[in-house]
């Protein structure tokens, strides 16, 4: 038995994680309804409740006493047939269990513990509580389920409001003893004890199941009403039965893919989550399987990763269990079946989380026995399929990482791998398993698909797990074992897990009493078993120490002999796998965009990895959220499209028969990307004469020159200007651009500018000419006058010569004559 706590009691959140893209704790997969006082379920029957607690304060029993009733059976259901004024409040549940073992020991005296828990939101008045006994021995199936089935499934009542959940009604049994009950206060819980005589039971002491029930009644009204069953502790043990059990390890769901570093240090220190899971299986005969996310998770951080995580590891590599791969993240491979896809997918990279730093050749465990060794070598994008895909592959173990050298990551082959007992195996969500999808499985090599009881036509009760389900090989879960078990691996009070453990006993009795014995048989765990890992380890205890069971090894049966059964078409809603469709296309979508990158694998990685997280089948019991989860991711992957564009131009004149388109590109992304620009015209005014590569730098833009001629004619054209990556992938979305083409204005600006050029020079010349000949003119002017003055100098010289000649002539006679006076 596990201890309690009052907070344990009013509520087991199943999220345990410090990252906020997990789901919340106020989900309703992550918080059990039943156990709020102000849930919606509450709110639902609480009309109801106000009604019937005002006639039932009244008429509260006082004084009730405790006794054993001595009417026969059928008097006592003929008494409570004609109680008029029964009603049922359905927030009640209550459970009957004996305190002392899971067992019934006729013979002795036995104290019951009755358990009341009031889930709706009005109070409880104070009443009556009765232990009623089976009339007659159980001792084959039919006569268990009807039993159990006059009371309302307390599982049926904590499942929400969209389940209808049945009226109490009076139980065919015999009345052994009354207690009172004090008034529960909404959200409370009150356990009453009860101790039968050993004459009790003594009508049916032989019986190999005893059956017991309780019921609560205020005044005159029946308000609600348990039915439990426990095996007989005298009864002969024939001989022992085969019982496998698979337990998954996995985290709350999340839209991560790969584990942040304090989530890690939180759930695999002492007391976290991945620690009690393991503290649940270690030592205990049980086949784990686990999400190969953790694994993974844990060695990208390399040195850097948290001390209890790497020590989690070494452990996990200790065990001694059966341990076999999830699909990565726990990813729905239903839906990947129904969708047709050509493989399962898996993760690609892991190189965006990688830091050289924190791999130094030193590993972090025992590389040989796959614990926390990191592998060597770069990242290689061309890891096979079986590498980033571990649910893919043959009955051949993983082979464990080889260590890492200096300096060097590690693959993602050597990331993921393990030394698993077997690869083969699937492991669907419940009931998620349609027609054609177990085909499916076994053709991407999953040959081994564990399958719900529910997802399987029922058989003869006990057959062996191993089956042939429509033709292809499966193995079936038990529903008569599986259903207590999970109910008392997840119960959250003492009473309640003795009283799903009894009822694991009561089934296992009837098993030992039937004829055909099978070779060995199967139960699971949900999903969710990790968030109880106390209640877990308690119930595998209780379950192997059970005198009736042997053991066995989920090996031993996948291979017992198989049984014929026919698949029950269970295909997952339309609306999820729509979603799931559009995750898958989005992630197909990035891989061909990224290769505008140097390394795709930067993109194309964490897309990958976090589209396998929002397809874990932890979500299916959490639609709201994962609607929402998946809203988010496919927003946030269209940014990452769109961040690669063409920044839009205003409108461009052309007017000249050649000349370049200027394009402006955005990068937002954090990695230089590489992008074809391609020009097209609407018409054939423009000609593109060829493409431009341009490579931009991370969140910058950039431009390009695109070179255009001008074709036939002029007018408006509109030019798309588009982006491919180098491998012609497009990119973004295209822009139009409004061109106005007037080619010929080149010409006519030709003419225009020649003709003021001749007519500059023209003018110049002309200019120049004429002022040549104006000083030449004025130097002939000036040569002219001066000429004149010359020749009017001259004359005027000559002038004055003739005057002297002619003065001297008049002289020279006289002279002469003087002269020869004077001889």
């Amino acid at each position: 038995m596990v201890p309690e706590s009052n907070p344990a009691r009013r509520r087991c959140s199943r999220v345990e994680s410090t990252d906020g893209a997990q789901r919340p704790p106020s989900s309703p997969h992550a918080t059990r309804l039943r156990r709020s006082g102000l849930t919606a379920f509450g709110a639902t029957v609480a009309a109801a409740a106000m009604l019937a607690t005002a006639p039932l304060a009244a008429t509260a029993a006082t004084g009730a006493s405790s006794g054993i009733a001595t009417g026969a059976s059928s008097e006592v259901a003929g008494a409570r047939s004609t109680q008029a004024e029964t009603r049922a409040v359905s927030g009640v549940v209550m459970r009957v269990a004996p305190t002392a073992s899971t067992s019934v020991a006729p013979g002795a005296p036995v104290t019951f513990e009755i358990e009341v828990e009031n889930a709706t939101s009005e109070p409880v008045a104070a009443g009556t509580l009765r232990l009623v006994r089976s009339a007659s021995e159980i001792d084959d199936t039919t006569e268990l389920d009807a039993w159990l089935a006059q009371a309302p499934d307390p599982v049926a009542a904590e499942a929400g409001v969209d389940v209808d959940v049945p009226e109490a009604t009076p139980i065919d049994g015999v009345d052994v003893a009354e207690a009172p009950s004090a008034s529960i206060a909404p959200g409370a819980v009150e356990v009453v004890t009860i101790t039968l005589p050993a004459e009790a039971i003594a009508e049916i002491d032989e019986s190999p199941v005893l059956g017991f029930g309780a019921e609560l009644l205020v005044g005159d009204a029946l308000v609600s009403s348990a039915t439990d069953a426990f095996a007989n502790a005298a009864a002969p043990i024939s001989s022992q039965t085969a019982v496998a059990v698979a337990v998954p390890v996995t985290v709350p769901a999340s839209a991560s893919g790969v584990l942040a570093a304090a989530d890690l240090a939180t759930w695999t220190s002492p007391f976290g989550l991945l620690s009690r899971q393991l503290d649940a299986v270690e030592g205990r005969p049980v086949a784990i399987g686990i999400d190969p996310r953790i694994i993974a998770s844990i060695r990208t951080l390399g040195t850097s990763a948290p001390s209890t995580a790497t020590a989690w590891l070494d452990r996990l590599a200790g065990l001694t269990n059966e341990i076999f791969p999830l699909a990565y993240a726990d990813a729905d491979v239903a839906a990947q079946a129904q969708l047709g896809l050509p493989a399962l997918l898996g993760p690609t990279s892991f190189t965006d989380v990688l830091d050289p730093a924190n791999f130094t050749g030193a590993a972090d465990g025992a590389a040989g026995d796959g614990a926390a060794g990191d592998g060597g070598g770069a990242d290689d994008a061309d890891d096979d399929d079986d590498a980033a895909n571990p649910t893919e592959g043959d009955d051949a173990p993983t082979p464990a990482p080889t260590e890492p050298a200096a300096g060097e990551v590690p693959t993602t082959e050597e990331l993921l791998a393990w030394p698993y007992t077997r690869a083969d195996i699937a492991w669907p969500a419940d009931d998620t398993v349609a027609a054609g999808d177990l085909a499916y499985l076994a053709a991407v090599g999953l040959t081994t698909p564990i399958l719900a009881p529910g997802n399987v036509a029922a058989a003869e009760p006990w057959a062996n797990a191993a089956s042939s389900v429509d033709g292809s090989p499966a193995v079936v879960a038990d529903d008569r074992l599986t259903e207590p078990l999970r109910a008392a691996s997840e119960a959250l009070s003492d009473t309640e897990w003795q009283a799903a453990v009894g009822r694991l006993g009561a089934e296992l009795a009837l098993l030992d009493g039937d004829g055909d014995r099978p070779v060995a048989l199967l139960a699971t765990l949900g999903r969710g078993a990790g968030a109880q890992s106390a209640r877990v380890a308690a119930t595998l205890d209780a379950l192997a120490a059970d005198p009736r069971v042997e053991p066995a090894s989920l090996t031993a049966a996948i291979g017992a002999p198989p049984v014929e059964r026919t698949l029950i078409d269970e295909p997952e809603g339309q609306q999820r796998i729509d979603n799931v469709d559009r995750i898958i296309r989005t992630d197909a979508n990035v891989t061909a965009f990224a290769t505008v990158l140097d390394d795709p694998r930067l993109l194309t990685g964490p897309t990958r990895r976090d589209a396998l997280a929002l397809l874990d089948v932890d979500w299916i019991d959490d639609r709201p959220a994962w609607d929402a989860a998946v809203g988010e991711w496919l927003v946030a992957q269209r940014r990452t499209l769109d961040a690669v564009s063409v920044v839009p131009s205003s409108p461009i004149n052309v007017v000249s028969s050649e000349t370049g388109v200027p394009t402006t590109i955005l990068n937002a992304l954090p990695y230089p990307v590489t992008v074809v620009v391609d020009v097209t015209p609407s018409n054939g005014r423009l000609v593109v004469e060829d493409q431009a590569t341009l490579t931009i730098d991370p969140e910058s833009r950039s431009t390009v020159t695109v070179p255009v001629a001008a074709g036939i004619g002029n007018g408006e054209v509109t030019l798309t200007v588009s982006l491919t990556s180098p491998e012609g992938v497009p990119v973004g979305s295209p822009v139009s651009i409004p061109v106005n083409v007037q080619a010929d204005w080149e010409g006519l600006g030709a003419a225009i500018i020649g003709v003021i050029v001749v007519v500059f020079f023209g003018v110049g010349i002309w200019r120049n000419i004429r002022r040549h000949r104006k000083k030449k003119a004025e130097a002939a002017e000036i040569a002219a006058a001066g000429e004149a003055d010359a020749a009017a100098e001259s004359d005027a010289s000559g002038d004055t010569l003739e005057a002297e000649a002619d003065a001297t002539k008049h002289t020279e006679p006289d002279l002469q004559g003087d002269d020869r006076r004077d001889g």
